[in-house]
């Protein structure tokens, strides 16, 4: 069966992953640069930074006012909306909605009514699939391999072929990044084994992405990559040269100039223990921030560094925790205790997802919306978790371009069909 990449449906939630001139629908002429930079080996300095703590934690920071940060909320009800097909990728600059079609390769724009028009076609006839797409602002980037319509665990290729391209939709412009160098072939025991990238992070110049190379040994390992769009420069931040089967990176993440990403050992009972980077792209610094905590998964914004804290008590512990740059602080941590969690002990805050100021994550029970607003450093309980149990579900929210914020409603005891979709979204401010 075609795999159907939608993206608040299919949505996958892994805490660390291993990760020529055509006419378009429009007839808009698109040119496309084909040329892949070879990958710039750098010695960054390497440093540890040990951090110190001065937590706020739940009920300690303050609660911010809805409607000073809520734009426009209400149903995305137009047929446009939930298509299997459709890939919600945010909006532009003008409140229209930008989808990803899979069906078509299109990237489509759509209006609150569900009008469609056509941007530009991405696939330019090659006969792969996309397997992940990220996007911001005019840039969409996305990976793509022959068998990404399946099943990771059904490619008998392991993700092979694949390439990376972004793509400017105001200039109409294809950039290959990246792509698979014959006799990459990961080992099997390896934790991770799939060699098609299946996240991207993308920021002002830069995109980074996990992959796989050969180190300077000849080993294939898990590598983090720095691409400048432009340059065209291909850079490898780190390499992974731990065991490969009991240990992973995590996805990087960029802002600004600054990229993270983490390192961690896969424990036997399936917990992670490791420790998050920073890098500074101008410095070519690599800090180890360390910590007495299991802090990992780091997401950046600005001048705070998100990650997910993993006491690793049970599997139901995880914490959000924030960390200042400037201050060499961890200054606020958001966990279980909430008072809006509560009395449930069973939430776990994990799948931190980041927009301008805004930080989403996902609360492990399908019920309430809570983010946090670098800007007022407040909590914003969108939708406050129910007093009963009883109740319909808030599936897969997701934090999208242009500070879109979608999920949908499941009643409560009733099985939602693939095919059938009814979006809730709140624009942020």
């Amino acid at each position: 069966m075609k795999k159907r990449i939608l993206l608040l449906v299919v949505l996958t939630l892994t805490m660390l992953t291993l990760t020529s001139c055509i006419q378009n629908k429009n007839q808009e002429s698109i040119s496309s640069n084909s040329s892949v930079s070879n990958n710039a080996e750098i010695q960054p300095k390497s440093i540890e930074l040990v951090t110190k703590k001065n937590y706020k934690i739940n009920d300690e920071i303050p609660t911010g006012n809805n409607a000073d940060i809520i734009a426009k909320q209400g149903e995305l009800t137009a047929k446009a909306f939930d298509r299997p097909e459709a890939t919600l990728l945010g909006t532009d600059r003008k409140g229209n909605i930008i989808i990803f079609n899979s069906d078509t390769e299109d990237i489509e724009r759509v209006d609150l009514d569900g009008n469609i028009s056509i941007v530009m076609n991405i696939m330019q006839g090659r006969k792969n699939h996309v397997y992940t797409i990220k996007k911001r602002g005019d840039i969409v980037a996305w990976s793509e391999c022959p068998h990404a319509d399946q099943d990771p665990a059904t490619d008998l290729t392991n993700g092979a072929d694949w390439a990376l391209y972004y793509a400017n939709l105001k200039t109409k412009t294809i950039t290959k990044v990246d792509e698979y160098r014959p006799g990459t072939v990961v080992p099997e025991n390896a934790q991770y084994r799939y060699l098609c990238p299946n996240q991207i992070s993308i920021a002002s110049d830069y995109i980074t992405y996990c992959s796989w190379e050969h180190n300077p040994d000849g080993e294939v390992t898990s590598v983090i990559k720095l691409y400048t769009m432009s340059t065209g420069k291909l850079e490898i931040l780190d390499y992974l040269n731990e065991d490969l089967t009991n240990h992973a990176f995590g996805n990087p993440n960029v802002s600004g100039n600054k990229v993270v990403w983490c390192k961690a050992v896969v424990n036997p009972d399936g917990t992670y223990t490791g420790y998050s980077y920073l890098y500074d792209i101008k410095s070519k610094v690599k800090a180890k921030l360390v910590t007495d905590e299991n802090i990992i998964n780091p997401r950046i914004s600005g001048n705070y560094i998100y990650a997910e804290g993993q006491p690793n008590k049970t599997f139901y512990d995880a914490e959000v925790c924030i960390y200042d740059i400037d201050k060499n602080e961890w200054i606020y941590k958001i966990n279980n205790g909430y008072s809006v969690y509560k009395p449930r002990e069973d939430y776990y805050l994990t799948d931190l997802q980041e927009y301008g100021s805004y930080l989403l994550w996902s609360s492990g029970i399908p019920w309430g919306i809570t983010i946090f607003n670098q800007k007022d450093n407040k909590l914003y309980n969108l939708i406050p978790p129910p007093d009963g149990v009883k109740v319909d579900e808030i599936k897969y929210p997701h934090l999208l371009d242009g500070g879109l914020l979608v999920w949908y409603d499941q009643k409560y005891g009733e099985i939602v069909g693939k095919d059938k979709f009814t979006f809730r979204y709140i624009l942020l401010k």
